[in-house]
Protein backbone atom coordinates (compact mmCIF):
# COMPACT_ATOMS: atom_id res chain seq x y z
CA UNK A 1 0.00 0.00 0.00
CA UNK A 2 2.67 2.54 0.65
CA UNK A 3 2.05 6.20 -0.11
CA UNK A 4 -0.66 5.18 -2.08
CA UNK A 5 -2.58 4.29 1.12
CA UNK A 6 -5.57 6.22 0.36
CA UNK A 7 -6.24 4.50 -3.12
CA UNK A 8 -9.74 2.76 -3.21
CA UNK A 9 -9.59 -0.91 -3.16
CA UNK A 10 -12.65 -2.90 -3.35
CA UNK A 11 -13.73 -6.73 -3.81
CA UNK A 12 -16.19 -6.02 -6.21
CA UNK A 13 -14.79 -4.02 -9.04
CA UNK A 14 -16.39 -0.75 -10.27
CA UNK A 15 -19.45 -2.24 -9.08
CA UNK A 16 -18.84 -1.78 -5.21
CA UNK A 17 -19.33 -3.91 -2.29
CA UNK A 18 -19.42 -7.16 -4.78
CA UNK A 19 -22.42 -5.92 -6.94
CA UNK A 20 -24.81 -6.57 -3.95
CA UNK A 21 -27.12 -3.85 -2.87
CA UNK A 22 -26.91 -2.32 0.36
CA UNK A 23 -30.31 -0.84 1.86
CA UNK A 24 -29.60 2.01 4.38
CA UNK A 25 -31.04 2.64 7.43
CA UNK A 26 -32.49 6.13 7.35
CA UNK A 27 -33.89 5.27 10.73
CA UNK A 28 -30.76 5.43 12.69
CA UNK A 29 -29.38 8.37 10.08
CA UNK A 30 -29.31 11.72 12.12
CA UNK A 31 -29.67 13.55 9.38
CA UNK A 32 -32.93 11.50 8.31
CA UNK A 33 -34.63 11.98 11.95
CA UNK A 34 -33.79 15.61 12.40
CA UNK A 35 -35.11 16.09 8.80
CA UNK A 36 -38.14 14.00 9.89
CA UNK A 37 -38.39 15.92 13.22
CA UNK A 38 -37.86 19.52 11.42
CA UNK A 39 -40.83 19.09 9.17
CA UNK A 40 -43.22 17.63 11.56
CA UNK A 41 -43.02 20.21 14.00
CA UNK A 42 -42.93 22.77 11.39
CA UNK A 43 -46.11 22.37 9.35
CA UNK A 44 -47.70 22.28 12.74
CA UNK A 45 -46.27 26.05 13.28
CA UNK A 46 -46.76 26.90 9.98
CA UNK A 47 -50.79 25.66 10.55
CA UNK A 48 -51.32 27.76 14.05
CA UNK A 49 -49.44 30.95 12.76
CA UNK A 50 -51.22 30.89 9.80
CA UNK A 51 -54.66 30.14 11.55
CA UNK A 52 -53.35 32.80 14.34
CA UNK A 53 -53.09 35.57 11.91
CA UNK A 54 -56.36 35.33 10.32
CA UNK A 55 -57.90 35.37 13.85
CA UNK A 56 -55.75 38.29 15.14
CA UNK A 57 -56.17 40.16 12.00
CA UNK A 58 -60.28 40.21 12.24
CA UNK A 59 -59.45 40.78 15.99
CA UNK A 60 -57.62 43.95 15.25
CA UNK A 61 -60.57 45.26 12.25
CA UNK A 62 -57.92 44.44 9.20
CA UNK A 63 -59.08 40.66 8.19
CA UNK A 64 -56.54 38.98 5.90
CA UNK A 65 -57.91 36.80 3.08
CA UNK A 66 -57.30 33.21 4.67
CA UNK A 67 -55.21 32.35 1.52
CA UNK A 68 -53.19 35.09 1.83
CA UNK A 69 -52.07 33.57 5.55
CA UNK A 70 -51.75 30.33 4.55
CA UNK A 71 -49.15 31.73 1.67
CA UNK A 72 -47.44 33.96 4.09
CA UNK A 73 -47.11 31.35 6.27
CA UNK A 74 -46.90 28.49 4.14
CA UNK A 75 -43.77 30.20 1.86
CA UNK A 76 -41.28 30.42 5.12
CA UNK A 77 -42.17 26.68 5.36
CA UNK A 78 -41.46 25.73 1.71
CA UNK A 79 -38.40 28.15 1.63
CA UNK A 80 -36.92 26.47 5.14
CA UNK A 81 -37.61 22.70 3.60
CA UNK A 82 -36.18 23.31 0.59
CA UNK A 83 -32.69 24.70 2.28
CA UNK A 84 -33.35 21.77 5.17
CA UNK A 85 -30.46 19.49 3.23
CA UNK A 86 -28.11 22.24 2.84
CA UNK A 87 -28.19 22.41 6.88
CA UNK A 88 -27.89 18.84 7.77
CA UNK A 89 -24.76 18.72 5.32
CA UNK A 90 -23.48 21.32 6.66
CA UNK A 91 -24.27 20.52 10.49
CA UNK A 92 -22.52 16.94 9.46
CA UNK A 93 -19.13 18.50 8.08
CA UNK A 94 -19.08 20.82 10.97
CA UNK A 95 -19.45 17.72 13.91
CA UNK A 96 -16.58 16.50 13.97
CA UNK A 97 -14.87 19.83 13.89
CA UNK A 98 -13.07 21.47 17.15
CA UNK A 99 -15.36 23.99 18.29
CA UNK A 100 -14.51 27.47 18.06
CA UNK A 101 -14.04 26.53 13.89
CA UNK A 102 -17.37 24.80 14.10
CA UNK A 103 -18.96 27.73 15.65
CA UNK A 104 -17.65 30.04 13.26
CA UNK A 105 -18.54 27.62 10.78
CA UNK A 106 -22.09 27.86 11.68
CA UNK A 107 -22.24 31.44 12.51
CA UNK A 108 -21.19 32.33 8.69
CA UNK A 109 -23.77 29.32 7.40
CA UNK A 110 -26.64 30.92 9.35
CA UNK A 111 -25.97 34.56 7.56
CA UNK A 112 -25.86 32.62 4.56
CA UNK A 113 -28.89 30.27 5.30
CA UNK A 114 -30.92 33.06 6.14
CA UNK A 115 -30.59 35.70 3.83
CA UNK A 116 -31.34 32.90 0.99
CA UNK A 117 -34.22 31.97 3.30
CA UNK A 118 -35.59 35.44 2.98
CA UNK A 119 -34.93 35.93 -0.92
CA UNK A 120 -36.52 32.38 -2.09
CA UNK A 121 -39.34 32.98 0.72
CA UNK A 122 -39.83 36.65 -1.13
CA UNK A 123 -39.51 35.31 -4.34
CA UNK A 124 -42.52 32.12 -3.66
CA UNK A 125 -44.60 34.91 -1.83
CA UNK A 126 -44.39 37.15 -5.31
CA UNK A 127 -45.31 34.29 -7.85
CA UNK A 128 -47.89 32.58 -5.52
CA UNK A 129 -49.68 36.39 -5.58
CA UNK A 130 -49.27 36.77 -8.93
CA UNK A 131 -51.02 33.67 -9.63
CA UNK A 132 -53.98 35.19 -7.63
CA UNK A 133 -53.77 38.37 -9.55
CA UNK A 134 -52.59 40.29 -7.04
CA UNK A 135 -48.92 42.31 -5.82
CA UNK A 136 -47.02 40.91 -2.89
CA UNK A 137 -45.53 44.70 -1.83
CA UNK A 138 -44.49 44.68 2.17
CA UNK A 139 -44.55 47.69 3.63
CA UNK A 140 -40.88 47.74 5.55
CA UNK A 141 -38.06 47.78 3.75
CA UNK A 142 -36.34 45.49 2.88
CA UNK A 143 -33.51 45.90 5.63
CA UNK A 144 -35.83 45.36 8.29
CA UNK A 145 -37.38 42.38 6.55
CA UNK A 146 -33.85 41.11 6.40
CA UNK A 147 -33.20 41.88 10.27
CA UNK A 148 -37.10 40.55 11.33
CA UNK A 149 -36.57 37.23 9.57
CA UNK A 150 -33.00 37.28 10.79
CA UNK A 151 -34.19 36.71 14.23
CA UNK A 152 -36.24 33.83 13.44
CA UNK A 153 -34.12 32.14 11.22
CA UNK A 154 -31.30 32.43 13.61
CA UNK A 155 -33.49 30.29 16.13
CA UNK A 156 -34.28 28.06 13.69
CA UNK A 157 -31.11 27.01 12.67
CA UNK A 158 -30.01 26.66 16.17
CA UNK A 159 -33.07 24.36 16.42
CA UNK A 160 -32.27 22.46 13.09
CA UNK A 161 -28.45 22.40 14.67
CA UNK A 162 -29.69 20.99 18.35
CA UNK A 163 -31.79 17.80 17.04
CA UNK A 164 -29.41 17.06 14.57
CA UNK A 165 -26.68 16.93 17.25
CA UNK A 166 -28.58 15.33 19.67
CA UNK A 167 -29.98 12.00 17.29
CA UNK A 168 -26.08 11.85 15.83
CA UNK A 169 -25.57 11.29 19.93
CA UNK A 170 -27.90 8.59 20.44
CA UNK A 171 -29.02 6.99 17.57
CA UNK A 172 -26.32 7.89 14.90
CA UNK A 173 -25.79 4.79 12.61
CA UNK A 174 -23.26 2.33 13.37
CA UNK A 175 -20.88 0.21 12.45
CA UNK A 176 -22.41 -1.53 14.90
CA UNK A 177 -20.45 -2.20 18.37
CA UNK A 178 -21.54 -5.13 19.91
CA UNK A 179 -20.30 -7.21 23.11
CA UNK A 180 -20.77 -11.23 23.16
CA UNK A 181 -21.58 -12.76 26.41
CA UNK A 182 -18.31 -14.47 26.85
CA UNK A 183 -16.06 -12.07 25.41
CA UNK A 184 -15.99 -8.33 26.19
CA UNK A 185 -14.11 -6.86 23.39
CA UNK A 186 -16.04 -4.70 20.78
CA UNK A 187 -17.20 -5.82 17.29
CA UNK A 188 -17.32 -4.24 14.30
CA UNK A 189 -20.48 -5.34 11.69
CA UNK A 190 -19.34 -4.50 8.17
CA UNK A 191 -22.32 -5.36 5.51
CA UNK A 192 -21.59 -6.34 2.18
CA UNK A 193 -24.79 -7.18 0.70
CA UNK A 194 -25.65 -10.71 2.51
CA UNK A 195 -22.34 -11.27 3.22
CA UNK A 196 -21.57 -9.55 7.35
CA UNK A 197 -18.40 -9.28 8.29
CA UNK A 198 -17.76 -8.95 11.85
CA UNK A 199 -14.25 -7.38 13.21
CA UNK A 200 -13.03 -6.89 15.96
CA UNK A 201 -11.97 -2.99 16.99
CA UNK A 202 -8.19 -3.81 17.61
CA UNK A 203 -8.03 -5.23 13.86
CA UNK A 204 -8.75 -1.76 12.39
CA UNK A 205 -5.93 0.43 11.85
CA UNK A 206 -7.44 2.90 10.00
CA UNK A 207 -10.20 3.85 7.79
CA UNK A 208 -10.74 6.27 4.58
CA UNK A 209 -13.71 7.61 2.69
CA UNK A 210 -14.25 5.81 -0.77
CA UNK A 211 -17.09 7.59 -2.46
CA UNK A 212 -20.73 6.94 -0.54
CA UNK A 213 -18.74 4.25 1.35
CA UNK A 214 -16.04 3.94 3.70
CA UNK A 215 -13.16 1.64 3.61
CA UNK A 216 -11.65 -0.11 6.95
CA UNK A 217 -8.14 -0.99 6.48
CA UNK A 218 -6.33 -3.59 9.04
CA UNK A 219 -4.78 -6.92 9.41
CA UNK A 220 -7.71 -8.30 6.91
CA UNK A 221 -6.98 -6.15 4.48
CA UNK A 222 -9.92 -4.19 3.73
CA UNK A 223 -13.43 -4.08 4.05
CA UNK A 224 -16.25 -1.96 2.64
CA UNK A 225 -19.42 -0.41 4.30
CA UNK A 226 -21.92 2.12 3.71
CA UNK A 227 -21.85 5.00 6.26
CA UNK A 228 -20.39 8.83 6.33
CA UNK A 229 -17.15 9.40 7.62
CA UNK A 230 -18.66 11.67 10.67
CA UNK A 231 -20.82 8.76 11.27
CA UNK A 232 -17.81 5.72 11.08
CA UNK A 233 -16.16 8.62 13.28
CA UNK A 234 -18.57 8.78 16.41
CA UNK A 235 -18.85 5.05 16.53
CA UNK A 236 -15.37 4.34 16.87
CA UNK A 237 -14.04 7.77 18.23
CA UNK A 238 -14.40 5.87 22.20
CA UNK A 239 -12.27 3.09 20.73
CA UNK A 240 -9.31 5.21 20.02
CA UNK A 241 -9.70 6.59 16.59
CA UNK A 242 -8.96 10.34 16.11
CA UNK A 243 -9.65 12.20 12.29
CA UNK A 244 -5.89 13.15 10.73
CA UNK A 245 -7.56 14.30 7.59
CA UNK A 246 -11.02 15.04 5.95
CA UNK A 247 -11.21 11.24 4.96
CA UNK A 248 -9.18 8.99 7.02
CA UNK A 249 -9.32 7.81 10.62
CA UNK A 250 -6.58 6.36 12.80
CA UNK A 251 -6.40 4.05 15.49
CA UNK A 252 -3.94 5.74 18.32
CA UNK A 253 -2.60 2.37 19.10
CA UNK A 254 -1.40 1.52 16.12
CA UNK A 255 0.45 4.52 14.87
CA UNK A 256 4.28 3.78 14.84
CA UNK A 257 5.51 6.70 13.72
CA UNK A 258 4.43 10.41 12.99
CA UNK A 259 6.66 12.79 10.71
CA UNK A 260 5.85 16.39 10.11
CA UNK A 261 6.24 18.25 6.81
CA UNK A 262 7.21 21.81 6.37
CA UNK A 263 4.02 22.55 5.02
CA UNK A 264 2.50 21.32 8.43
CA UNK A 265 1.04 18.71 6.78
CA UNK A 266 2.25 15.06 8.15
CA UNK A 267 2.68 11.36 7.21
CA UNK A 268 1.79 8.21 9.73
CA UNK A 269 3.82 4.94 9.59
CA UNK A 270 1.57 2.06 10.87
CA UNK A 271 2.82 -0.87 13.39
CA UNK A 272 1.94 -2.81 9.98
CA UNK A 273 4.10 -0.34 7.86
CA UNK A 274 1.66 1.21 6.12
CA UNK A 275 2.47 4.92 5.39
CA UNK A 276 -0.43 7.09 5.63
CA UNK A 277 -0.63 11.09 5.21
CA UNK A 278 -2.18 13.92 7.43
CA UNK A 279 -3.25 17.14 7.21
CA UNK A 280 -2.39 19.92 9.50
CA UNK A 281 -6.06 20.96 10.39
CA UNK A 282 -6.17 17.80 12.13
CA UNK A 283 -3.11 17.88 13.31
CA UNK A 284 -3.94 18.54 16.95
CA UNK A 285 -5.82 15.42 17.21
CA UNK A 286 -2.80 13.35 17.76
CA UNK A 287 -1.20 16.14 20.78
Amino acid sequence: MGRNAGRVVTSGGDRGLSGERYNHDFSRDPRAIAALVFTGFGLLYMVVNAASLIDQRRALGQPIAPWQAWVLEGTSFTAWLALLPVVLIFASRLASRPLPQAALGHAAGCIAVSLAHTALMAGLRIASFALAGEDYAPTEPWSDRLLFEARKDIITYISILAVFLLARQLVVPTISSRTSPSDATALVEVRDGSRVVMLRVEEIDWVSAAGNYVELHGSFGSELSRRTMADVESELTPHGFVRIHRSRLVRRTAIAITETRQSGDFDITLRSGTVISGSRRFRQNLA
